[in-house]
């Protein structure tokens, strides 16, 4: 027969077997189990990367193949070629391997299960001294905001975005959604400022207040931050979290929005979730 395709056909069969061999490794690498030593992910690595450079080896002397006289050739534009061919093929594998453990790692973290720990009961003193819980926004959404009437800038333009929002959902989805104002501040937020401070925003816009117990207690709840900054003999400010909570009918925390939302993120989500929203049975 031909000595080049002898020499090619023998080059050939060593790259099917260098192939076969790094499969077998691969396979080897992902029924090793996570919790068993790191050290065998490590070892099958490594025979990865050498069954890689044998396959580079061999590419070159299929590429280098021989010449007329049976001679090995010394060198030539293909042999070059593959061999930068191979190297990239032997990274590809190497990288395979790689996204192959980690995305074993991150299959084998237990994802959470069942809704955020976010709201819960609370009492509190509306803006015509009332008192108010929880339940009484049952049968209806609502988009719950803690702050303090004193707050200089953050406060006032979190408000304004609220009430941009809900108008803007009830033109959309059709419903309307409550906007509560809930004070992080009894000191100083008693019922009639707070009903002087929720005018100011929206007609529906409801204010609640209570005593320190009550305001705390809400808070907590709804794992809103709070503490007090800059604090004079005469003056200070409170230092909190900035952040909506959505709360659909059946009074279950539905989801948050930041600083960052605006308005026309939350009309869209929230007429989302009002249209696909069922209650649980």
């Amino acid at each position: 027969g031909c000595p080049i395709f002898a020499a090619m056909s023998r080059a050939a069969n060593r790259m099917v077997a260098m192939l076969a061999r790094t499969h077998h490794a691969f396979q080897k690498c992902q029924q090793t189990p996570i919790g068993v030593s790191s050290m065998v992910g490590v070892w099958e690595g490594i025979k990865i990367q050498r069954l890689c450079y044998q396959s580079v080896l061999c590419a070159r002397g299929f590429a280098a193949g021989v010449d007329s006289g049976g001679k090995k050739m010394t060198s030539g534009p293909v042999n070059w070629k593959s061999f930068a061919l191979f190297c990239v093929t032997g990274g590809g594998l190497v990288a395979f391997y790689d996204y192959e453990k980690n995305r074993r790692k991150q299959a084998a973290v237990p994802k959470s299960v069942g809704k955020a720990a976010i709201g819960g009961p609370f009492t509190l003193v509306d803006q015509s001294g009332k008192k108010f819980t929880d339940k009484d926004l049952l049968g209806q959404w609502a988009l719950l905001y803690f702050g303090f009437t004193h707050c200089p800038d953050i406060c006032p333009d979190e408000l304004l975005k609220i009430a941009d929002a809900v108008d803007g959902i009830e033109q959309k989805a059709g419903k309307q959604v409550v906007p509560v104002f809930i004070s992080i501040d009894p000191e100083r937020d008693s019922v009639a400022q707070v009903r002087s401070y929720v005018k100011e925003f929206h007609p529906r816009m409801l204010g609640l207040t209570g005593s320190k117990e009550q305001t705390s207690a809400a808070a907590k709840a709804y794992r809103v931050y709070f503490t007090k900054a800059n604090e004079t003999e005469k003056d200070y400010l409170i230092d909190h979290s900035i952040i909506s909570y959505l709360v659909d009918p059946s009074g279950d925390f539905v989801a948050f929005y930041g600083k960052n939302s605006d308005a026309e993120t939350m009309v869209k989500e929230i007429s989302d979730h009002i249209k696909h929203w069922a209650p649980q049975k």
